[in-house]
């Protein structure tokens, strides 16, 4: 994929972003007639612990285009004596570390990241003049509507993929559960087959009633002693006993005594009627 001026540009504005840093771009060194020279972007530092530094970025997509700069000396110069450093921006392996000028460094674009190559060297800049500081300032609201809409799409890619690596490790979460209750299910049914001897995929019955049944043998403690000798008799009738207690428990239950005095009620005007 071929990268552009635009794609360098997008990468500087995030290397480069407020709070710490802005970047403007198209800055000449002087504004009206004067103006003479361009350079591709500024860097300003704006906080104390960026040394308040100005970097000046020439930007090149060509080989070509890196190779007659070389050939001008004088066009960087005219700039680069406002600058704390210089740069050259590019995509990654365009240029080699060794065509670099002695007063340049190097950033390169690697998959919409800008990193440093060859950090560049600190300059002794001139004092600034009123006309270069009018020219940065100037540009300070330009819109290049290109890099705005490549800045949106950058962000709106990353939102998706954060979604989508979102819903991708619930999915995951969701199968192995699914996963583990079903071996957990299947495990159940063959032994319960193999207690019983029959298919479970052929069993009719009451899903509540079997739930009910489980809970009465679960609290009697009859699982307790189930399956053993004679000599365990003992167990088991101590076990129907406590079934027996709690059976009582549960026909003696409120609601179900409610309901049997209802039924017990409603017995006499069923018979007159």
């Amino acid at each position: 994929m071929t990268v552009t001026s635009t794609d360098i540009c997008a990468g500087l504005m995030k290397a480069y972003a407020p709070p710490s840093h802005r970047v403007f771009f198209e800055v000449s060194n002087d504004t009206g007639a004067q103006a003479r020279r361009h350079i591709d972007a500024v860097a300003v530092g704006i906080w104390p612990s960026t040394g308040y530094e100005i970097t000046g970025i020439e930007i090149k997509v060509s080989r070509g285009d890196w190779l007659r700069e070389l050939k001008e000396p004088a066009k960087a110069q005219a700039l680069m004596r406002f600058c704390t450093r210089w740069c050259l921006a590019c995509p990654d392996g365009l240029v080699k570390p060794d065509e670099l000028p002695a007063t340049w460094g190097m950033l390169t674009l690697k998959d919409g990241t800008i990193k440093t190559k060859v950090k560049p060297p600190k300059l002794d800049p001139e004092p600034l003049t009123p006309g270069f500081m009018m020219a940065v300032l100037r540009n300070a609201n330009s819109v290049d509507m290109g890099l705005v809409d490549r800045l949106v799409a950058a962000r709106d890619a990353e939102r998706r993929k954060s979604f989508d690596e979102s819903v991708e490790r619930e999915a995951r979460y969701k199968s192995t559960q699914t996963s583990s209750r079903t071996e957990a299910a299947i495990a159940i049914a063959e032994k319960l087959e193999r207690i019983t001897g029959q298919d479970i995929q052929n069993w009719t019955f009451d899903a509540e009633a079997l739930a009910a049944a489980y809970m009465l043998v679960k609290r009697g403690g009859f699982h307790s002693v189930h399956g053993y000798g004679a000599n365990d008799l003992p167990g088991v009738i101590q076990a129907l006993a406590s079934a027996q207690a709690t059976l009582k428990e549960i026909y003696e239950a409120p609601p179900l005594v409610e309901a049997r005095q209802a039924i017990a009620d409603a017995a006499p005007r069923r018979a007159s009627a």
